[in-house]
């Protein structure tokens, strides 16, 4: 089977506003500042610059990070791409989910190797950037993976940013895996790569990084922690301008407004939308009378106090869900951020937050989604004289077309129903023609009688399922390949069983499968 392109709207499995976005609805054009197409990100490049310190600190950070493993030449080759002046980047980021968690997240990453390759140009090179989400502090969100349908779990309690968790309890979890990826050709290599990354005494943001960077690395893809004191001095201006003036909640206020006039808003911007992060804990600050508290038995600041706080130490704060896009943007020379529909829910409620603290916001593309089809399943669909396009119907929609096409007599009643109105209709009139009081009498009749008949339909369609369970059968377990537990198997199933089998050529297959300026989703030949 070759690649099949579906419109996104046409799967049925996304929000109005992504589907809208991506169909150019000038309903949404106020809310970002950039086309997700080649014309924006050309105009996006062009704009864009670093402050030359902002650049300096950066690359340093970068190389700090990178001192404890061996960086492959083309990360080495990016890194020095980065100190240049022209040089852009496109991100993508995701929360630290155990062994990358879905098959999305793959996606994402590979998506903005091939955007990188294609916007680069010898005047102006642009490198792919993997920001780690190492601040998010939902560990029941990150400590568990699917492979081959089975949950794997890394056992503890949340304690805090999960970048910072040790990797205490993961050798029984590897063990797990070690099972569960069988005898691929590439399983052994999977498993090494595993336990060489996942050690006990690493935490989840070291792990992360080794893993990202071994599988993800051969493309130049950067791997950043944001979760850093220099990086968080350059951001210290906007956070300071949050705590004072409560920038995020006045500029995210119109957008949200005007947004849920036709769509839900995905974040809910607070007074401070700030964290504070102290060991074990990533808190809220609330202003409390006159004193600005640390939720869950934080600290209590004055204003001058806070601000002092975080003059001397920036690294104990740390934006939430609506800054971070603002932190990422001020400390990179980026023109583009791909993410999910989620993500970019609320990356539109923001355009006027960047306005107003003076930082460029990016294009922002939707990532690519795709679902895998096996050659056995293809066939079955082709038996059943169904299309792969056809599996994003609803399960009972097609369940009711097979056994109506299937069926040996007729199911559908819409001939004597229509025959039962007419007949009723020349019988009200000759009633009511008699004595206007029998027009109700007959109205009852056929109301008592439309219903026996739709009963009836239904009892025909009932006993014409009965009769064609094969087919319905063979149709049930299509549909639960496709549809792990009724969702998109990206959303929920790791990448390592594709790995096992095929090894580093599945990341090369996804890449050039894979166009995130493609608006279309894609199924791929599993």
């Amino acid at each position: 089977m070759e690649h099949t392109p579906v419109p996104y709207r046409a799967t049925g499995r996304f929000s109005e506003l992504i589907c809208d976005y991506l169909d150019g609805d000038p309903r949404l054009r106020e809310f970002f500042q950039w086309g997700a197409d080649q014309e924006g990100l050309a105009k996006a490049a062009s704009s864009r610059r670093l402050d030359a310190r902002a650049r300096q600190l950066l690359c340093e950070t970068l190389q700090r990070q990178y001192n404890r493993l061996q960086a492959r030449p083309e990360v080495r080759a990016n890194m020095e791409r980065l100190r240049q002046p022209e040089t852009l980047t496109v991100t993508t980021g995701h929360q630290l989910c155990l062994f990358t968690g879905p098959l999305y997240v793959p996606f994402k990453i590979l998506n903005v190797v091939r955007l990188a390759r294609k916007l680069s140009t010898p005047e102006r090179p642009v490198v792919p950037v993997f920001w780690m989400a190492t601040e998010d502090h939902d560990r029941p969100e990150i400590d568990h993976a699917y492979v081959n349908g089975t949950k794997v779990q890394w056992p503890g309690e949340a304690a805090g940013a999960v970048g910072r968790l040790k990797l205490g309890g993961i050798t029984a979890v590897l063990d797990q895996v070690d099972a569960l990826l069988g005898p691929g050709s590439h399983a052994d290599e999977m498993r090494k790569l595993l336990r060489g990354c996942y050690r006990p005494e690493h935490d989840l943001a070291t792990a992360t990084r080794c893993f990202v960077d071994a599988l993800f690395g051969r493309f130049g893809v950067l791997v950043l922690d944001a979760d850093d004191p220099q990086l968080k001095q350059l951001f210290a201006p906007v956070m300071r301008g949050e705590l004072l003036n409560q920038i995020a909640e006045r500029a995210v206020h119109y957008a949200d407004k005007e947004l849920s006039a036709h769509y839900k808003t995905q974040a809910h911007a607070r007074p401070i939308n700030l964290f504070y992060l102290r060991p074990g804990h990533r808190s809220r600050i609330e202003r409390v009378g006159g004193k600005y508290q640390v939720l869950e038995g934080g600290p209590a600041f004055s204003l001058d106090e806070l601000l002092a706080e975080l003059e001397a130490h920036p690294e104990r704060f740390s934006p939430n869900v609506l800054l971070r896009p603002v932190y990422q943007e001020a400390i990179l020379p980026n023109i583009a951020y791909v993410g999910g529909g989620g993500e970019l829910a609320y990356w539109f409620q923001l355009k006027w937050l960047f306005q107003a603290v003076q930082v460029p916001m990016p294009v922002l593309l939707l990532r690519t989604s795709a679902a895998f089809i096996g050659a056995k399943d293809v066939q079955r669909l082709g038996e059943l004289g169904l299309s792969v396009e056809d599996l994003f119907l609803s399960q009972e929609e097609l369940q009711v077309r097979l056994a109506r096409e299937h069926a040996p007599f007729p199911t559908s009643m819409e001939q004597e129903l229509k025959a039962a109105k007419a007949f009723y209709a020349v019988l009200r009139a000759r009633a009511a023609a008699a004595d206007p009081t029998l027009a109700a009498s007959v109205e009852a009749m056929e109301k008592q009688a439309l219903h026996r008949l739709d009963a009836l339909g239904t009892k025909l369609l009932r006993a014409a399922k009965r009769q064609q369970h094969e087919p319905l059968d063979q149709l049930d377990t299509v549909y639960g390949h496709f549809f792990p537990g009724g969702g998109l198997l990206e959303r929920r199933e790791n990448f390592m069983p594709w790995y096992a089998r095929e090894g580093p050529a599945f990341f090369d297959r996804l890449l050039d499968a894979l166009d995130p300026l493609d608006p279309r989703f894609s199924v791929l030949p599993a």
